[in-house]
């Protein structure tokens, strides 16, 4: 843990190589966003206090603090934004302590607004994260060390947030980790338990076609959408999807969108559109392609894999080719790029 020489040392002279890099990264990023490191002035943001996480967690954390290892110690709940939306502290005075540092439910906590913590950083690297004491690139918040461990919905596969573990910095060690860890697995645990046997076959259907080369994947029922991030963003929403879908009738294999794409229609169980339908969009590389021939290849192609749900073994012996042959057909056409 560096001390605050380090991090005093670090904004004054831009000295570095003396804290771990990713904290040195962090702050880098967080003075370049123009972050105040001497003064708190928090802005306000809304939240959903009724939210899923949020219902799952203020269920599952009181119960389970057997994981603090006896330190006292706040744990919170993060929505995707940043945005702290409940918590639970096992000592009433570290909940006044960290109200007198603006750490309280409505306030955000990304790096470009607030600099380097245990949110933020775990929202911008994507992972587990902790920061200790000092690395915190606001002064006020050296006294304490947090863990950040972001937290993906089962069913959709989308972030819910994150939750958040909080003690003082002196009472640091290995242990804040392991609990942030284990409070992650067991909101999953009790995510994973909620979801209905409907939800659960959506996610399975939606793992099994998602491995087929050069498509983007949504499925979809009457309620839920489960996505890949990325392509799938500049795409319908699922309530325009799903009229479009009960307009084409459930024997259809196609889907016509007014932009002109199309989408292969699997229904998630054979022969019952009610339980939902996954779509397969081709990429653009398919698109990009200007030989008519390599176009109507590529496109049998896809189509036998599709049918034959990614089992590249099954798909080269229904196009009467070799496995090695189908492999270089999928990279020639940038079918593995999906």
């Amino acid at each position: 843990m560096p001390s605050s020489d380090v991090w005093q040392q670090f904004l004054e002279a831009d000295r570095r190589g003396f804290a771990r890099p990713e904290i040195e990264e962090s702050w880098l990023r967080s003075r370049r966003s123009g972050v105040d490191p001497e003064r708190l002035d928090l802005d306000a943001a809304d939240y959903d206090p009724e939210a899923l996480l949020v219902a799952v967690g203020s269920r599952i954390i009181p119960g389970t603090a057997d994981l603090l290892v006896g330190d006292a110690a706040s744990v919170a709940v993060v929505d995707p934004r940043g945005t702290l939306t409940w918590r639970w502290e096992s000592d009433p005075a570290l909940r006044r302590d960290l109200q007198q540092v603006e750490v309280e439910p409505g306030h955000r906590y990304v790096e470009d607004g607030v600099g380097t913590c245990g949110v933020g950083l775990s929202m911008a690297v994507r992972s587990v994260s902790m920061v200790v004491g000092a690395e915190h690139f606001k002064q006020a918040w050296h006294p304490y060390t947090c863990a950040t461990a972001p937290i993906v919905d089962p069913v959709t596969r989308l972030l819910l947030g994150s939750v958040n573990v909080c003690c003082r910095a002196e009472h640091t060690n290995r242990f804040v980790m392991a609990a942030v860890i284990a409070f992650a697995e067991r909101l999953r645990s009790a995510l994973r338990d909620a979801a209905t046997p409907r939800q659960r076959r959506l996610v399975d259907a939606h793992m099994t076609f998602r491995s087929i080369p050069g498509a983007t994947v949504l499925t979809l029922d009457n309620e839920i959408l489960i996505s890949d991030t990325g392509p799938s963003t500049v795409l319908p929403d699922r309530a325009t999807l799903w009229a479009a879908l009960r307009e084409a009738g459930p024997s259809a294999t196609e889907l016509s969108l007014p932009d002109g794409r199309f989408a292969a229609v699997r229904p998630v169980t054979p022969g019952r559109f009610e339980d939902g339908c996954v779509l397969l969009f081709k990429t653009s590389s398919l698109a990009e392609r200007e030989n008519p021939l390599e176009d109507a290849e590529a496109d049998i192609i896809r189509e036998v894999l599709v049918a034959c749900r990614g089992n590249k073994t099954a798909a080269a012996a229904r196009l009467r080719m070799s496995r090695g042959t189908l492999y270089k057909r999928i990279r020639r056409y940038g079918l593995d790029n999906g």
